[in-house]
């Protein structure tokens, strides 16, 4: 039997499709695709608004300041921000935000196609890589950005006769993350598409002692097989294929948001717990994967001190 609150979001999820037709329209008649835009990130801050604890305040069309030597902020606005509950109220007017004052930001599009998931991948590397490691000692620091990154939208452009928008977004993301990534912690970490589903990241440490013992799993990965039982490695990518297929995107969205988020603020999770006992997330059936050596994506100093461990992921 269905969550209550599985229900109260696939309403929601319902009121986002339902929305969409309309906006189209009001953009081909009036011809005011900002304004649209704005009417679309507005629903989108209505929802992080209701679903995420009322600390988490939801800024709009906010410039994200880096922490390089100069200070310069991403090329463009990012359409919404969540602001941690520390970051003073007085800053959170202003147009330029500080990166460390963020837990998540998201890019918001009426139609998703390929162009605007490469811009979400780029902006996402852009902001981890203007972020330090926060402690060089902890292995989470770096599967883990300091500031998650996503792109929603309310619908998507593979709707030709014999299209299969799910396989496409797999070989997109799996393209790009090959391509445009170089850690597992600057990789997207949400994509949600309301009339399609929704994908989160996933990263799986797979230690030395783990693929010595299972030596067909590298093989399975389609890893080099040299590497099994050599040395730890990472895998990861945005979740596909699921095992359960009757949740809502914006129910599977919530579910792993509040996961992710509790990672990085503990006070979380209790309610990120509850979520994901009642299965408010779709369960793994397969991700696209890009492999790391552990040695390289955290340091050697770790990867020695967590050789004879399992596998964790993040």
């Amino acid at each position: 039997m269905p969550q209550e609150h599985h229900q109260w979001l696939a309403d929601v999820n319902r009121s986002i499709v339902e929305s969409y037709e309309r906006e189209q329209e009001m953009a081909r008649t009036s011809g005011r695709t900002q304004e649209t835009g704005h009417v679309v990130e507005s629903l989108w801050d209505g929802v992080l608004t209701d679903w995420l604890p009322p600390q988490y305040e939801i800024g709009k069309r906010k410039y994200i300041l880096l922490e390089n030597e100069n200070g310069t902020a991403l090329p463009k606005e990012t359409d919404l921000v969540v602001f941690h509950p520390h970051y003073p109220e007085k800053l959170r007017k202003k147009s330029y935000v500080l990166a460390s004052g963020l837990a998540a930001a998201f890019s918001v599009k009426r139609t998703v196609d390929k162009a605007a998931i490469k811009e979400a991948y780029e902006e996402a590397t852009t902001l981890r890589r203007g972020m330090k490691i926060r402690d060089a000692t902890k292995v989470k620091d770096y599967l883990v950005p300091p500031v998650f990154f996503g792109l929603l939208g309310e619908s998507h452009d593979w709707k030709a006769p014999g299209s299969n928008p799910k396989e496409n977004i797999k070989s997109i993301t799996t393209e790009f993350d090959r391509d445009l990534v170089s850690s597992p912690r600057e990789g997207l970490d949400f994509l949600c598409v309301a009339d399609l589903g929704a994908w989160s990241r996933l990263s799986i440490v797979l230690t030395e002692r783990f693929l010595r013992e299972n030596p067909n799993v590298a093989p399975w990965l389609g890893l080099a097989s040299g590497t099994s039982g050599q040395e730890s490695l990472v895998v990861s990518g945005l979740r596909h294929d699921y095992e359960q297929q009757d949740l809502s995107p914006l129910t599977n969205f919530i579910g792993a948001l509040w996961g992710k988020l509790a990672i990085n603020d503990p006070t979380l999770r209790p309610l990120a717990d509850g979520l994901r006992i009642t299965n408010t997330t779709d369960t793994l059936g397969s991700f696209g994967m890009r492999s790391f050596k552990f040695a390289d994506v955290a340091t050697p100093q770790i990867a020695a001190q967590y050789r004879n461990h399992g596998t964790f992921h993040y």
